[in-house]
């Protein structure tokens, strides 16, 4: 029996999230597709009719970011995405820090003046669902040009551009723009939950943060 879009609202998790598998060295393949590692939390959003949730991949909602929410709640139809919440561009060590002094703005009255000072983007690399269609079992490319046709970029809602096939030059640029790293992946694989070897993480040793070089870090 197919599954209804409040069935699959309960089914997909931040457990059945997709991770990247530490890769030491870049490379180029045009089996695969590159993009810059966003330096902030992931997250999952779900959206159905006005109601948005962003969850962060402990399981835990977001609820200091009330610009997001309003920018996700404005993108026409249902969905469920997998992205990453930051400040900025997502990279630098000022950056992360306003991410998590934005995360500890709890109190509803100071939240709107914090979004002002600080204010939040997401970027979005992933479509989990499309309406009550479960789209893990589609390939990548396919569920990225899904996602593209989802919404317009805005200045709190970035679509998480790939490159393909150079993933030595895209790392050049990462080091040269002091980004986390770079994530690669098959632009074949389905979206399966845990650990794959279908997405690999390159992590910048000359990252300004280095505290994100590390294990343990509430990124991709």
């Amino acid at each position: 029996m197919k599954e209804t879009g409040m069935e699959l609202e309960r089914s997909i998790s931040p457990a059945d999230l997709m991770h990247a598998t530490l890769r030491r060295r870049p490379f180029s393949h045009g089996e695969w597709q590159f993009e810059w590692k966003v330096d902030g939390f992931r997250c999952l959003v779900f959206k159905r009719g006005d109601d948005v949730a962003i969850t962060s991949r402990e399981g835990k909602p977001f609820r200091s970011f009330p610009e997001i929410v309003a920018a996700v709640a404005a993108v026409p139809g249902d969905f469920m995405w997998d992205s990453e919440l930051a400040i900025g561009d997502g990279r630098g060590p000022v950056a992360f820090a306003q991410l998590l002094k934005r995360l500890s703005t709890t109190s509803l009255r100071n939240m709107p003046a914090a979004a002002r000072r600080h204010p939040a983007r997401l970027f979005v690399f992933d479509m989990l669902m499309s309406g009550t269609r479960d789209l893990r079992e589609l390939e990548l490319t396919e569920r990225k040009a899904h996602l593209r046709d989802a919404f317009d970029d805005t200045e709190r809602l970035v679509y998480l551009t790939d490159v393909d096939s150079v993933g030595e030059l895209v790392f050049e640029q990462v080091t040269i723009h002091d980004f986390e790293g770079m994530v690669a992946k098959r632009k074949a694989s389905k979206y399966t939950r845990g650990r794959s070897i279908n997405w690999l993480k390159i992590k910048n040793p000359s990252y300004s943060r280095p505290a994100a070089l590390g294990f343990g870090h509430a990124g991709t």
